[in-house]
């Protein structure tokens, strides 16, 4: 692609941003990790006409917001700038609530099966009980001493076992045993990390609190 043609995408990337933080100032910054194209892109089609799902390479973010803050000091894109790192983008509410967003994005979410190596992100028990696996292949079981028995002709654990622990990495074995079993452990979704409304950015788990629990909290403090 000719440099001149770059930088005019460039320059188009740059002004949307900071139109939207200027004209539409509330949006979710969400973290993208592991989130296919197929699932972002039936996002996209849901939030249509309600809200603008906006991604970019940090390097381009920042220098947008930096632009930005330039031109519109009081729009908070300082703050916008300073909270963006990792695989992130934002999603900005033209038409509609957050919480309206935040539906949408619980309704899309994807399973994965273990694959060796990979760091696994939640803690996983194999209940006890029948597997519906038969005899000759208790050698997976044995490779993970996994006490198990043989029950109606087929392999019966005999208690709970931990397969997957967070921050852990996936073994060979263990893989392969939660692919016999049918078992995907894994689910990946926007996660909404952060909330940019009203020339500034918080926890979304502001989000999460009611107005009754805000009354309170007000008249407690009265």
């Amino acid at each position: 692609m000719p440099n001149a043609e770059k930088l005019a995408k460039k320059g188009l990337y740059f002004e949307k941003l900071i139109d939207l933080c200027v004209n539409s100032p509330n949006a979710l910054l969400v973290g993208v990790d592991h989130v296919a194209s197929k699932q972002m892109q039936d996002i996209r089609i849901e939030l249509r006409g309600h809200a603008i799902v906006l991604m970019g390479k940090n390097t381009m973010i920042r220098k947008a917001l930096d632009i930005g803050h330039e031109r519109h000091p009081e729009a908070g894109m300082d703050k916008l700038r300073a909270a963006t790192n990792g695989n992130m983008g934002f999603i900005f509410a033209t038409n509609c609530t957050l919480d309206h967003i935040r539906e949408v994005l619980s309704k899309y979410i994807k399973t994965q099966a273990a694959k060796v190596g990979q760091v696994a992100v939640v803690d996983w028990f194999i209940p006890s009980g029948p597997t519906g696996m038969d005899p000759s292949q208790t050698n997976f079981f044995q490779a993970l001493n996994i006490g198990t028995k043989i029950v109606k002709g087929q392999i019966e654990l005999v208690s709970d076992f931990q397969i997957l622990k967070i921050g852990e990495k996936v073994s060979a074995s263990g893989a392969v045993l939660l692919a016999k079993l049918g078992i995907k452990p894994f689910e990946y979704q926007m996660q909404v990390q952060q909330v940019y409304q009203d020339a500034t950015v918080f926890s979304a788990a502001v989000l999460d609190i009611s107005d009754a629990v805000l009354i309170q909290k007000f008249i407690a403090g009265v």
